[in-house]
């Protein structure tokens, strides 16, 4: 699966609604935006899969040092010329191009469940945290994501490539699946201390076969 291209290609169409209507990203990022209330002005802010950079430019306004990272390209284009200034580079989250112990707050929307192992995921994040360092993220719920390989008999712990189809079809998203086990794992219990989880009803995915079920989920932890 090759991540940057498949957003290079709807990137324009992507950034132009992804923020537009009832069905779209608009209710998680007021969800996600609740949660930061934690970051201060001054602190070194990292976005993972920073995309256009919208999310950037509501972090700059917290009065956080924004920097940036996605592997596409073509958002990156986007997000510099909506932040003009700031440290924003195209990379992947197994690793991440910037120093140890870096940052204050690294936080990620929609994002690392694209990854098919989340583990070097977790240790690169805290890597360039600083000690006491927060990381949060909100990634696509492993329901949604069983829900969505649309077969009699799917298998919840069997690794797949799954089709998300968001804002009203419009655009179709291809993920590996991920279970709870996953997201959960050791290496994030060995390394930080779970401050917050919780389930969300996501507005802007399809809904399987007319089922109600969790469409993402938040979580926030201290590194150690």
């Amino acid at each position: 699966m090759d991540l940057a291209k498949q957003y290079n290609d709807f990137a324009q169409k992507f950034s132009a609604i992804h923020d537009e209507g009832d069905n779209s990203n608009r209710d998680n990022r007021r969800v996600f935006y609740e949660h930061v209330d934690f970051v201060k002005p001054g602190m070194k802010l990292l976005d993972l899969a920073c995309g256009d950079g919208l999310d950037l430019a509501y972090y700059k306004k917290l009065g956080a040092e924004i920097f940036g990272l996605d592997a596409s390209d073509k958002l990156i284009e986007i997000a510099k010329k909506r932040n003009p200034g700031a440290d924003i580079r195209v990379g992947v989250f197994e690793h991440i191009p910037f120093g140890d112990e870096t940052f204050d707050v690294v936080l990620s929307k929609y994002a690392i469940q694209t990854s098919a192992n989340m583990t070097p995921v977790f240790a690169e994040i805290h890597r360039v945290l600083k000690p006491g360092g927060i990381m949060m993220y909100l990634v696509t719920h492993p329901f949604r994501q069983y829900f969505e390989k649309k077969e009699l008999r799917a298998d919840y712990f069997e690794q797949k490539i799954v089709d998300s189809n968001i804002f009203n079809k419009s655009i179709l998203i291809k993920e590996p699946s991920h279970t709870f086990n996953e997201y959960l794992d050791e290496f994030l219990f060995e390394n930080f201390d779970v401050q917050f989880f919780k389930e969300y009803w996501d507005a802007g995915a399809e809904q399987i076969d007319g089922k109600k079920y969790p469409g993402y989920f938040i979580l926030k932890a201290k590194k150690r």
